[in-house]
């Protein structure tokens, strides 16, 4: 009798602790509060945030470039590289902000790849009627509707950093964190970061902008998509410089590697890095990236 009471016990204080776990690092039981954190640490500008508008920098039409941020992150962090492109070619460089980013992440809930999709396809078909040639450059989850752009359009350059198809897997994860994503998303509802962003660098992590609460329902509801783009690379035909890093812990350097394989391209080059993590564009490695595509594209242009 006493030792079953102890096992109930310890029972107990383990689901209570899983309970409390859950609770403090994901939006279990708390979907009403997706907003808070971010309500109260950024400025707004009306429903956005401060500096998170989509932006283009007007140059010649000969060449315009077509900039894709991240999920749960905002144009900025590609204002850097924007600026660069647009000094070295007087280039037009547009980089646009994907629905429910730079508000609040509950503008994101019912949104996923299909939907985004939809918006930057049409941008895109926008600025062709525009430029003689439009180049696309994609990060993260940009890198993935980058790709998918690649196989329906014809487009002239296609740079990708850290696209993502696969997520970064450890032994010690147990199950793949897509068995974790399909099984929980419905109850967690999101992720409560313990830092802004996947950003090795002190100075980098200081100034990126993005969402505090990471909502889980559009990861899995992009599945599908996903899994069509990766099917589909062999229409890609475009030249295509793909950027990743090896201590990528959110989208895996695999995810490079198949599209690496998968596309047709004549023109295809990866390039792996060793201390950045997976916000490659605002990390230690942030200068040679830019300088990987600006060279690339130089000698496209010879």
């Amino acid at each position: 009798m006493k030792k079953k009471l102890i096992w109930i016990s310890l029972s107990v204080i383990i689901l209570l602790a899983i309970f409390v776990g859950l609770y403090i690092r994901t939006g279990f039981l708390q979907l009403s509060s997706i907003d808070q954190r971010d309500l109260s640490r950024w400025e707004y500008d009306g429903e956005l945030i401060k500096e998170t508008r989509e932006f283009t920098l007007q140059g010649s039409n000969e060449t315009c470039w077509y900039l894709i941020h991240g999920y749960t992150s905002t144009p900025d962090e590609m204002r850097e590289l924007a600026n660069k492109i647009y000094i070295t070619f007087n280039d037009t460089v547009v980089v646009t902000r994907l629905e429910g980013h730079g508000m609040v992440p509950s503008k994101l809930l019912n949104l996923s790849l299909d939907d985004w999709y939809a918006q930057v396809s049409g941008e895109v078909d926008a600025l062709s009627e525009n430029c003689k040639k439009v180049n696309l450059v994609g990060f993260s989850f940009g890198g993935t509707l980058s790709t998918r752009l690649a196989e329906e359009k014809e487009l002239n350059h296609i740079y990708l950093l850290a696209p993502y198809l696969v997520t970064t897997y450890k032994f010690y994860y147990g199950l793949r964190p897509e068995i974790y994503l399909k099984v929980s998303s419905p109850i967690l509802h999101y992720s409560k970061k313990t830092k802004i962003g996947q950003i090795n660098s002190p100075a980098g992590l200081e100034k990126h902008i993005a969402y505090w609460s990471m909502p889980f329902a559009p990861i899995k509801n992009s599945e599908s998509f996903i899994k069509e783009t990766i099917n589909g690379l062999d229409k890609v035909s475009e030249p295509i410089l793909l950027q990743h890093s090896k201590g990528d812990r959110t989208s895996d350097i695999e995810s490079s590697q198949i599209i690496l394989e998968g596309a047709s391209s004549e023109n295809k080059e990866l390039i792996f890095f060793e201390k950045s993590n997976h916000i490659l564009i605002e990390d230690y490695d942030k200068d040679q990236v830019s300088l990987n595509i600006i060279e690339f594209e130089k000698s496209l242009r010879i």
